[in-house]
C-alpha cells in the first residue's frame, strides 16, 4: 500500500507560496518598493505597462548587492533582516520574510541588475520559473533595478481572476501613494505606458499630501501631534464638515508601514463622534511610532495587518489624539466683522445705529420700497453688514475665504448644551426666579419620569417643588430660558428625555440633551445683529462649534472657488 502523504516538490511550494503573498500586480508594486526602502534608496522610480502584467519595474539608488547576494536573494527565505527568533521581536525594516523575490521569480520572467558602490561592475541575474537562469557581470549604476516581465504566465487561472486592466492600475497607484506618503524625504516617480504621471521632489509630510491628495483637500486637513508614554501620534486629519462618502483617503502608518487595524479606525471615528453624518467618513493621515515590540506584523503573508499587545491602549491615544486635535482654534473659521468707521478692523461685536433692519435677507423678491431704504442708508452710513438672517433659520457671514452659513437653532442647542454640562460641576445652575410661579399638570407615566430626572434638573436651575398629584409648580428656570412658555418647555423636555434615554443610558447627558434642544433658539425665530453677533460669539467660545449635541453640523462654508465654480468663473 503506498503512502497517502508526500512532500511537495519545490516548484511547486514556490507557487502555493507565491499565491500567499502575490495576489496581484500591486503587490509586487508593494514588495519591490518596500525593499528599494530598506536598501536606503532617496529615489525610486516606478514603471508600468499592460496593467502590470506586461511590465513592473523598479529602479532606485540604494546600497545595490553584491553577486553572491543578487543570487541568494531569489531563494526562498533569504533574508537580510533577521538571523535569530529575538529578531521578530523588533523588526524595523519593511521586509524580512524572504518570500517575495522568491515569489515573484516563480510567476513570472525576472531580471535583477544591481551593483554596490564597491563593486567596479554591476550583476545581471535571469529568473524564471523561479530558478536562476543566467548570471552576468555587466556595467552598471549604484543601486538596484528589478523588471518583472509576463506575470503569471505560468499561472493562468490567477491570470484570468485578475480585475480589468483600470483596476489593476489603480490599486498599483493606491500602493505607490501609500509608500510615498509614508517616506516625503524619497524621490518618487511613476511612469504609465511611457508616460510620467507623477514626479514628487523630496518635501514635508504635509506638503507630500498635498501632491498626492490634491492641494485643496490638503488644505482641508488639521495637524495631529500627541505623545503618551512612548507612543507617539502624528498627522493630519479633515475638518468637520469635509467628510467624504468613501475611505479611499484614510491611511494609518505603524513605523512607517502602511496598515489595517479595525480597532484604530474604531478610534478616529469615535474621536470625530456626532460630528460626522451617517455613511460618512473622515480623510486622515496618521503616523503612529511605538516600539516595535509593542506589535506583531507577522500574522499576515503581506504583512498589511498587525496585531498590538495593548490594543486598548494605542486605540485610546489615537482618539485622544485626533479629539485634541478637531478642538483647536483652527478648526474654527475666523469671523471678520465690519461695521462703519471700525471698517478693516476684527472685532466679535456688531452695533449698528440705523433705523432699518440691516439683518435681514430673504431670497425672495424684495418690495421696491425696501430696496430704497437700503440705498438710502448706505448713502448715509457708508457700512456693510457682514452678517445677515436668512428666512429667521439661518446667519450667513462673509469670511476671508468665502462664507459660511450657521443654522441658529443647533447653534444655540450646542451652547446650551456645554453651559448645562458645566452646571454638573458646581453646586447649582444658574437660575432665574419667576414672578408668577407656574403650575404644571402632567400625566403619571410623565410624572414618573419627571421625578426621576428631578435632581438633573434643579442641577441645569430649575426650581421645581411638588403640588398635588401628578403637578408641580415652577418657581424658578435656567437664566438661559426665555420666560413666558415655562410650562410648554417642561413638557417638551420630558417627551425629549423619553427619546434621548432610548439612546443612551447616560441619565444626565440624555437630561441636557433634552434641555439644550427644547430651549434653544427656534427656526423663524427673528433675530437683530446684536443677537447674531452674541450668538456667535458664545458659539466660538464653545469645545465643539461644528455640531450639536445630536451630531447635526452646526456651521457649512462655501469657498470662493466653490461659488465661482457654479457661476461657471
Amino acid at each position: 500500500m503506498s503512502n497517502k502523504i508526500h512532500i511537495l516538490p519545490d516548484f511547486l511550494m514556490k507557487r502555493i507560496s507565491a499565491g500567499e503573498v502575490i495576489e496581484r500586480p500591486a503587490s509586487v508594486v508593494k514588495e519591490l518598493m518596500e525593499n528599494a526602502l530598506d536598501a536606503g534608496a532617496s529615489s525610486v522610480s516606478l514603471y508600468i505597462k499592460n496593467a502590470g502584467v506586461g511590465l513592473i519595474q523598479i529602479i532606485d539608488d540604494g546600497e545595490g548587492m553584491t553577486e553572491e547576494d543578487a543570487v541568494i536573494c531569489c531563494e526562498r527565505h533569504a533574508t537580510s533582516k533577521i538571523a535569530k527568533a529575538e529578531d521578530l521581536e523588533s523588526i524595523r525594516s519593511l521586509g524580512f520574510r524572504g518570500e517575495a523575490l522568491a515569489s515573484i521569480g516563480s510567476i513570472s520572467r525576472m531580471e535583477i541588475l544591481t551593483r554596490t558602490e564597491t563593486d567596479e561592475e554591476g550583476t545581471h541575474v535571469l529568473v524564471e520559473w523561479g530558478k536562476v537562469q543566467e548570471v552576468l557581470k555587466v556595467a552598471a549604476r549604484k543601486g538596484t533595478t528589478v523588471s518583472v516581465k509576463d506575470l503569471f504566465f505560468n499561472v493562468p487561472a490567477r491570470r484570468k481572476f485578475l480585475k480589468t486592466p483600470a483596476t489593476e492600475l489603480r490599486h498599483m497607484i493606491l500602493v505607490f501613494r501609500r509608500i510615498a506618503i509614508a517616506y516625503p524625504e524619497i524621490d518618487f516617480s511613476l511612469i504609465v505606458e511611457g508616460e510620467k504621471t507623477i514626479d514628487i521632489r523630496r518635501t514635508s509630510r504635509q506638503f507630500r499630501i498635498h501632491d498626492l491628495l490634491g492641494k485643496q483637500r490638503g488644505s482641508q486637513l488639521i495637524p495631529v501631534e500627541k505623545r503618551i508614554s512612548n507612543v507617539s501620534v502624528e498627522g493630519f486629519v479633515s475638518l468637520p464638515g469635509e467628510s467624504r462618502r468613501n475611505r479611499d483617503d484614510q491611511f494609518f502608518f505603524l513605523n512607517r508601514r502602511y496598515i489595517v487595524n479595525r480597532s484604530l479606525l474604531h478610534s478616529v471615528l469615535t474621536a470625530y463622534g456626532p460630528r460626522l453624518g451617517r455613511n460618512e467618513y473622515p480623510s486622515y493621515v496618521l503616523y503612529i511610532e511605538m516600539d516595535p515590540q509593542q506589535f506583531d506584523v507577522n500574522v499576515h503573508p503581506t504583512k498589511i495587518e498587525v496585531r498590538f499587545s495593548d490594543e486598548k491602549f494605542v486605540h485610546d491615544i489615537v482618539q485622544r489624539a485626533v479629539q485634541d486635535a478637531l478642538k483647536t482654534p483652527g478648526v474654527v473659521p475666523r469671523m471678520h466683522f465690519v461695521s462703519g468707521s471700525q471698517k478693516g478692523r476684527t472685532s466679535s461685536k456688531l452695533s449698528y445705529s440705523q433705523g432699518g433692519d440691516w439683518g435681514q435677507m430673504t431670497l425672495e423678491v424684495q418690495r421696491p420700497h425696501a430696496g430704497e431704504q437700503i440705498v438710502q442708508s448706505k448713502k448715509h452710513h457708508d457700512e456693510t453688514p457682514l452678517l445677515w438672517q436668512l428666512h429667521n433659520r439661518y446667519i450667513l457671514s462673509q469670511i476671508k475665504s468665502g462664507l459660511i452659513i450657521i443654522d441658529q437653532h443647533v447653534a444655540h442647542e450646542r451652547i446650551l448644551y456645554e453651559k448645562a454640562l458645566a452646571a454638573k460641576t458646581r453646586n447649582m445652575g444658574l437660575a432665574q426666579q419667576l414672578l408668577f410661579p407656574q403650575m404644571v399638570e402632567v400625566t403619571p407615566e410623565d410624572f414618573l419620569i419627571l421625578t426621576e430626572i428631578l435632581p438633573f434638573l434643579e442641577k441645569i436651575g430649575f426650581g421645581l417643588k411638588e403640588f398635588g398629584k401628578n403637578t408641580v409648580v415652577i418657581e424658578a428656570v435656567p437664566i438661559e430660558v426665555k420666560t413666558g412658555r415655562e410650562k410648554e418647555l417642561l413638557r417638551e423636555i420630558i417627551e425629549s428625555y423619553r427619546e434621548e434615554k432610548t439612546l443612551t443610558h447616560d441619565t444626565w447627558d440624555a437630561v441636557v440633551k433634552a434641555f439644550a434642544c427644547k430651549s434653544a433658539i427656534k427656526s423663524g425665530d427673528r433675530l437683530t445683529l446684536d443677537d447674531m453677533a452674541s450668538l456667535i460669539d458664545q458659539l466660538f467660545a464653545t469645545e465643539d462649534p461644528y455640531s450639536c449635541p445630536h451630531g447635526r453640523p452646526v456651521i457649512v462654508s462655501l469657498s470662493l472657488e466653490e461659488i465661482d465654480k457654479r457661476f461657471g468663473r
